[in-house]
């Protein structure tokens, strides 16, 4: 959907869907190749305010871990930030090149933290995702055995969390430094050995 509100079905000349997601990124990208033969990017008229909304489910199963879902109802739709690799491939077909994120990474670009944080670190990183961030996905995190008293001054919020995770000592473990990271199904708060070794069952979420 654009900035109007207005809303186009593009799945019949969508030619390839990828999703990127890393431990070393903090949110997850993507992007979807278009063949054209209508002229639609024209029509849309993009400019890099709309959102992206689909839902893809594994065959034959209906499962939350089958399902990768960035639909309207769920309240999580993508953001287009970028279009490329424009090119005519025949007289009446354009190919393109659809960027897409989420929107926790466009919020991150027009917001800054400044906070004073007491407590545990984990705590401060779930307050500057939910507060800043205005995430309302599910924080995926390990417990963290340390605890501090900071500031933080007009920092973006991944800077301020990227920042956090450098300090950030696990509770139950001998390890340095967390991972703050978003994947289909949230975000993670977590050292490399516990990714390693559990599932992350600690977990925080808020309503949508």
């Amino acid at each position: 959907s654009n900035y109007y509100g207005e809303k186009t079905d593009i799945l019949p000349i969508v030619q390839e869907l990828n999703i990127y997601e890393s431990i070393y990124n903090n949110a997850i990208t993507g992007t979807l190749v278009i063949g054209d033969t209508k002229n639609q990017i024209a029509r849309l008229k993009i400019q890099g305010l709309e959102r992206l909304s689909f839902k893809v489910q594994t065959p034959g199963q209906t499962g939350l871990k089958d399902t990768i879902d960035f639909s309207e109802e769920s309240g999580d739709p993508l953001h287009v930030y970028k279009i490329t690799n424009r090119r005519m491939v025949s007289q009446n077909l354009m190919v393109y090149t659809i960027h897409f994120t989420s929107r926790e990474f466009m919020r991150n670009l027009r917001t800054k933290v400044s906070q004073a944080f007491t407590g545990t670190l984990d705590e401060a990183v779930h307050k500057i995702t939910k507060d800043y961030l205005d995430s309302k996905k599910t924080l995926t995190f390990e417990p963290c055995g340390n605890s501090d008293k900071f500031t933080i001054a007009n920092m973006r919020p991944f800077d301020a969390i990227n920042m956090i995770a450098k300090k950030a000592l696990p509770e139950k473990s001998d390890g340095v430094g967390y991972y703050f990271y978003e994947t289909t199904k949230g975000y993670h708060f977590r050292s490399w050995e516990n990714m390693c070794v559990s599932q992350g069952r600690n977990r925080r979420s808020e309503e949508h």
